[in-house]
């Protein structure tokens, strides 16, 4: 029998590839997306899920911040990171123990990157990467596609600012 997190890193290296390909049979990206998204419902069904996806507490927040915000231009004003930091506990592992780097939503993840970052090219570049790495992994992160979606384009355009 194999391990579920063997066939789960085995999937994860095929969804990266253009055209899977597994015992002469190719897939596509979706199929294997699925696949993916089976066994790891089959895990927490089962209740031999694997641990919390590790995360940096930029990345998870950004995604709680996407998750819950993607469809509003601007944050609420009584939002606090402290919210952020309990919900994305509940779902993620940080990877780093730094919490002071970050003091509002706004400096997590902007509503209007381009503008916020237009002279801050080296916190641009900490932004565009931390989003790169959240587009190409989003399938393992976001609960909500139309959040998924959002990030993506989002992504998209800062790469283009």
């Amino acid at each position: 029998m194999i391990p579920s997190e063997k066939l789960l890193s085995y999937l994860e290296d095929l969804a990266k590839k253009e055209h899977p390909e597994v015992n002469g049979k190719e897939y596509s990206q979706s199929q294997v997306l699925l696949a993916e998204r089976l066994v790891r419902d089959v895990q927490n069904a089962i209740g031999i899920a694997s641990q919390k996806p590790k995360l940096s507490r930029r990345r998870a927040f950004i995604v709680i911040l996407e998750e819950l915000y993607y469809n509003v231009p601007k944050y609420p004003k009584e939002l606090t990171l402290n919210r952020i930091h309990r919900r994305a506990s509940q779902r993620f592992e940080y990877m780093n123990r730094d919490v002071k780097s970050f003091t509002t939503p706004m400096e997590v993840h902007p509503k209007d990157p381009c503008t916020f970052y237009e002279d801050n090219a080296h916190g641009k570049a900490r932004y565009r990467s931390a989003l790169q790495h959240l587009v190409l992994e989003s399938h393992r992160y976001f609960q909500v596609p139309e959040a998924e979606a959002s990030l993506k384009i989002l992504f998209e355009d800062v790469k283009l600012c």
